[in-house]
């Protein structure tokens, strides 16, 4: 049941965000937070891909394929992060109503972030070892905040990576050495580093989504 539990609580957390937004829009009569709820669905794929990878990992060419999937739409977890930069006084609603609306979101796509690198981070420490496991964390956390800039910045989704991959590959690379990219996406990856470790050694930690394909 333990295994289970962090998904049952993703899940009714997510329907309790899901509940605020709804309840400010018929508050409102305003739609100008129901992004969110797209922003949301986003962030939950790369936990369904990691899952998918770890009930695959016998299958090397279908695993592979799902961490693929998984890494590609991985930012869009902790990208809910930003979207604080929306807060600001919106008549009718109250401004703390819509403060513990964002990060209500921001704080459900951290957990999902987490979630779904714990999974892979588990696949890989048990293929290839328990240093090998942290090290893929700092090099997902590190592509994962070069996509939260991405996306936030340059305004790319994951999914023109197959749609305009042209475009989209020479922005990045116009960009990439840029001042406030490497500034932006390192103190990204940082935030995310530093909160991952904290969720990894916090006292009574329940979260653990990781199981082995029999189960």
């Amino acid at each position: 049941m333990k295994k289970h539990l962090s998904l049952i609580t993703l899940i009714l957390v997510s329907l309790f965000s899901t509940a605020l937004v709804a309840a400010r829009v018929l508050y409102s009569g305003q739609g100008s937070y129901i992004f969110l709820l797209w922003n949301l669905f986003l962030a939950w794929l790369p936990l369904l891909f990691a899952w998918l990878a770890v009930r695959r990992q016998e299958r090397p060419f279908p695993a592979l394929v799902m961490a693929f999937l998984w890494l590609l739409f991985f930012p869009n977890a902790p990208y809910l992060v930003t979207d604080l930069v929306h807060l600001r006084a919106l008549d009718p609603v109250p401004l703390w109503y819509d403060l513990i609306l964002l990060l209500d979101y921001a704080l459900l796509g951290l957990f999902l972030c987490f979630a779904s690198l714990r999974l892979m981070q588990g696949l890989v420490a048990g293929r290839l070892g328990e240093i090998a496991g942290w090290l893929f964390v700092l090099v997902a956390l590190t592509a994962g905040g070069l996509g939260v800039f991405i996306g936030r910045f340059l305004r790319w989704n994951s999914w023109d990576l197959f749609t305009r991959p042209l475009s989209l590959l020479n922005d990045v690379w116009a960009n990439l050495g840029e001042p406030r990219t490497i500034a932006v996406s390192g103190l990204l990856a940082l935030l995310l580093l530093f909160t991952y470790l904290l969720f990894s050694i916090a006292p009574g930690r329940q979260i653990n989504l990781q199981q082995s394909p029999s189960s």
